[in-house]
């Protein structure tokens, strides 16, 4: 395995160590456990195909897929430890990579705050449009999202409406909500036009496609499609787990995050089984449960030790890391 696992332990700057050798690797090994003898439910035939290609354990029927360690040991192998998300003002390219914090705004606001009236509303193109520049602007955001849903716009074609609208309003690179592969096909060759070949795409991708697993462990159709559709197009996967302690996770911390990392890892082997190398970032925004109310806590101690075990087992396999900062 590429330096061993232990090489994202290096003290890099004001690195906070959460946990110690012992611990990631206890985490590690759980997770190897979990993905080699319960495996992960993945509904799409086709990522069936590649998983079982690739030498994993399939259950057709049942549509779950247990991955050896050796595989998954390999795909974290493969897996680059940074890569550039190229700005379309060459001046605003970001190198992601293991001691390099960057920062970009939330993805992706369904609601707003009409800032004329007050009114709470759903997010307009508009919005996005105004987003987008503010972000743009700023010096402290690297980089840039479709922050919010533009719902005065078709559903089924406002992705495609996404991407342009960050093309035309921002000139750093950007993350897009992508959920399925006709929409990832599609966006990739907006993005081939605008970089004037997809060879200059595939080698200064300006936009990264962010998607879901749900938990628990379970691949869907949406998720396989976007992680293979990263893979063979050669756009960054931004695979974002969203887990919630308590409810659809262990209420522990280290059972949440070796259930994320079930999660997250078997997307990285599906990546990596489609094209060894392709760029991924492991990433997250699970948080706890309140269950007095229903939802997610949001803002809690709880969410910031979840955020902070994230990045240290992201470190422990040298691969990218994205979390959320509430």
């Amino acid at each position: 395995m590429r330096h061993g696992l232990r090489a994202g332990l290096r003290h890099q700057g004001a690195t906070l160590n959460l946990f110690s050798e012992t611990d990631l690797d206890d985490l590690h090994l759980g997770t190897l456990d979990v993905l080699e003898r319960a495996g992960v439910s993945v509904e799409a035939d086709e990522a069936i195909d590649v998983f079982a290609d690739g030498g994993c354990r399939v259950d057709r029927e049942n549509h779950i897929v247990k991955i050896p360690p050796e595989i998954v040991a390999k795909a974290i192998s493969t897996a680059p430890p940074q890569f550039v998300l190229a700005g379309r003002d060459p001046s605003n390219d970001i190198v992601i990579a293991q001691g390099r914090v960057t920062v970009c705004p939330f993805t992706e606001g369904v609601m707003v705050n009409d800032v004329e009236t007050g009114e709470n509303r759903e997010s307009t193109r508009q919005d996005l449009v105004d987003n987008l520049r503010v972000a743009d602007y700023l010096p402290n955001y690297d980089f840039n999202t479709v922050s919010v849903t533009a719902r005065d716009l078709p559903e089924q074609t406002a992705e495609l409406h996404h991407v342009e609208t960050a093309l035309n309003n921002t000139t750093k690179a950007f993350m897009v909500s992508i959920t399925s592969t006709t929409m990832a096909n599609a966006a990739f060759e907006i993005g081939v036009v605008v970089a004037g070949g997809e060879d200059k795409l595939r080698e200064r991708p300006f936009f990264t496609y962010g998607y879901c697993p749900v938990g628990p462990m379970y691949l869907t159709a949406i998720c396989s499609e976007v992680t293979i559709a990263c893979g063979r197009l050669g756009i960054p996967a931004c695979c974002i787990a969203m887990d919630m302690a308590g409810a659809n996770a262990p209420i522990s911390l280290a059972g949440t995050l070796i259930v994320q990392n079930a999660e997250l890892l078997s997307c990285l082997v599906l990546n990596q089984l489609v094209n060894p190398g392709s760029a991924f970032y492991y990433g997250t925004s699970t948080d706890s449960f309140d269950m007095r109310r229903g939802t997610a806590t949001v803002g809690t101690p709880e969410l910031a030790l979840l955020q902070a075990g994230t990045a240290a087992l992201a470190r422990y396999y040298n691969i990218p890391s994205w979390t959320a900062g509430y």
